[in-house]
């Protein structure tokens, strides 16, 4: 498996991911939206910063912006060119998996029908397809806990949603955090292991760095994903303090447990 962490507020910075690379991190995970936004000049300078920094950027997180909904029509333009800029960016980046979790785009509304919402998904999750067909990058859906999102809540969901669509370049990630609230079996892990292509780490319940609570579910969650066969990526993503010092012991449980 390789390690990662998601680096707090999304930039990618050299100094701190020299420091990461020599803890014995393997990439390092970014924000995505933001690439939208920058200037070429700007986007240029991230490229150098990332070289400079020598922890590859393997994996972002946070797609869409706030503002943006799959359920505005007026906004379907601006929706397919935040995809487009973003993925053909990760992919200059050498960015493999871009995550879409964004629980408030993908939100369905008040007065929308279930079978609506999901068609709605499942053709943005079409137009996503095209793209990364074009970059190489892989999109994953990552199943939100209920208390931030209203659909796609488990793996189970997600994949029952995502299989019959056939799709080449969308797959799953699952998040240890989201699981456990969800209360989702861990046999999920085994059952839907051809769609896993990411993983996110936090010690729950209450989002902290892994092991910093004993570690007890983080340990059988990983023993769920070795038995399933998984050899990816594992981001840390949680809340922290010291986040220099938490990491690296979160690194450190993370290569106790999951290898």
């Amino acid at each position: 498996m390789k390690f990662g962490c998601c680096l707090p507020g999304g930039p990618y910075d050299a100094g701190r991911a020299k420091r990461l690379l020599g803890m014995g991190f393997d990439c390092a995970e970014i924000a995505a939206a933001p690439l939208a936004g920058l200037t070429d000049g700007e986007f240029a300078a991230l490229k150098r910063e990332v070289q400079a920094g020598g922890l590859p950027v393997e994996t972002a997180n946070c797609f869409l912006p706030g503002e943006l909904s799959l359920f505005r029509e007026e906004q379907r333009d601006a929706l397919a060119a935040h995809v487009r800029t973003v993925l053909r960016r990760a992919a200059a980046l050498g960015i493999r998996v871009v995550v879409f979790g964004s629980g408030g785009a993908r939100r369905i509304p008040d007065g929308v029908s279930r079978e609506t919402g999901e068609a709605v998904i499942a053709d943005f999750l079409a137009l996503c397809d095209g793209v990364c067909a074009e970059t190489g990058v892989t999109l994953a859906i990552e199943p939100l806990r209920r208390e931030e999102c209203n659909v796609l809540n488990t793996v189970g969901e997600a994949a029952a949603l995502l299989r019959p669509l056939g799709l080449s370049h969308v797959r799953l990630l699952a998040d240890a955090y989201h699981v456990f609230c969800e209360n989702e079996p861990l046999s999920v892990l085994e059952r839907e292991k051809e769609l896993l292509v990411h993983i996110h780490a936090a010690e729950p319940p209450r989002r902290v760095t892994p092991g910093a609570d004993g570690g007890d579910y983080l340990r059988r969650f990983a023993a769920a994903l070795r038995g399933a066969g998984y050899h990816g990526r594992v981001s840390i993503e949680c809340g922290w303090t010291d986040f220099e010092k938490e990491m690296e012991q979160g690194l450190l449980f993370l290569q106790s447990c999951f290898r």
